[in-house]
């Protein structure tokens, strides 16, 4: 309902036009950086951690050698092949992957892994490797001082870098216990934090919901749109499920979050990167449009198989 009222509003000629990125401001600025600050602190480190974060690296990697295979049997051009590295090599991790975990599992407790696949993967992957391939397919050299100012200019990345600082801590809720006369400081900031975030989940989709477009030029693109998605929703999870078999000594919550976000659509910010270098936009659009309201379905095929 949050995803198909946002694409309905977006057609009322009287609703303000541009209203996702307002929304998408309170998600980036301050939902993000409090769930960071929330969640982070409590984890307990282990090498499962390290596996959730190498997760987007890992799927970014394969995109690269897939869609250039995929390039050369189907002749596609330089700008098709770049928008597929961008859209479909980067999870929708967060503006998707959030509310749907939650709403999987009925609990917040998966948002602590998932947290660590989007600000320690998908963000840093964006942000770095993401920004050099998408100069390089659009013709611009990669400079260090754009990529640091990508990396801390974004508020929950420097959230999540507090968030580190914090875990020795066990979080704000245990910061203050030992401060006479301020134990009950930390809960106060840990349940506004909670009351901040609470919004995520509704405007993440509502905002999503508002940039799907459709057009009937885009079903001429159906050949990359196709094995876009396929890589997407299906081979990009399954090479993290056989991975992850591999790694993890049992099955467990952050091994299902990890193959789950492995599944979600195409990045939206993968997208408008792509867009922002002219990298084929009708066919990323195309991605979004399509691939949001199918991952839906095909992730929670994989929560049933995981299951």
């Amino acid at each position: 309902m949050c995803l198909g009222s946002g694409f309905i509003f977006k057609h009322i000629p009287t609703f303000p036009k541009d209203t996702h990125k307002g929304i998408n401001v309170y998600i980036i600025w301050v939902a993000l950086p409090c769930l960071a600050l929330i969640y982070i602190p409590k984890l307990e480190f282990s090498v499962s951690l390290i596996w959730l974060a190498a997760m987007a690296w890992i799927v970014f990697g394969l995109s690269i050698l897939f869609f250039k295979v995929m390039t050369k049997i189907f002749k596609w051009n330089k700008a098709t092949e770049g928008c597929l590295v961008l859209a479909c090599g980067l999870c929708n991790t967060s503006f998707v992957g959030f509310p749907l975990l939650e709403f999987l599992y009925n609990s917040k407790e998966p948002l602590q892994y998932a947290i660590v696949c989007d600000q320690a993967g998908s963000f840093l992957v964006v942000a770095t490797v993401g920004v050099i391939v998408a100069m390089n397919y659009g013709g611009d050299s990669p400079t260090p001082r754009v990529i640091f100012k990508k990396l801390f200019y974004f508020p929950p990345f420097l959230a999540f870098l507090v968030a580190l600082v914090l875990i020795p801590f066990g979080g704000l809720e245990k910061l203050f216990l030992d401060w006479n006369g301020l134990e009950q400081v930390g809960t106060t900031l840990e349940n506004t934090l909670k009351n901040l975030a609470q919004p995520l989940v509704v405007l993440a989709l509502f905002s999503v919901g508002l940039q799907i477009e459709f057009s009937k030029e885009n079903f001429k693109l159906l050949n990359p749109f196709f094995f876009g998605l396929l890589f997407k929703l299906f081979l990009a999870p399954l090479v993290i499920y056989f991975l992850y078999l591999l790694v993890f000594a049992e099955k467990s919550l952050a091994f299902e979050v990890g193959i789950l976000e492995a599944a979600m659509a195409p990045m939206v910010t993968g997208v408008l990167l792509a867009q922002e270098y002219d990298l084929n936009p009708k066919l990323g659009g195309f991605l979004l449009a399509i691939g949001i309201p199918v991952s839906i379905g095909s992730v929670y095929l994989w929560y049933l198989f995981l299951s």
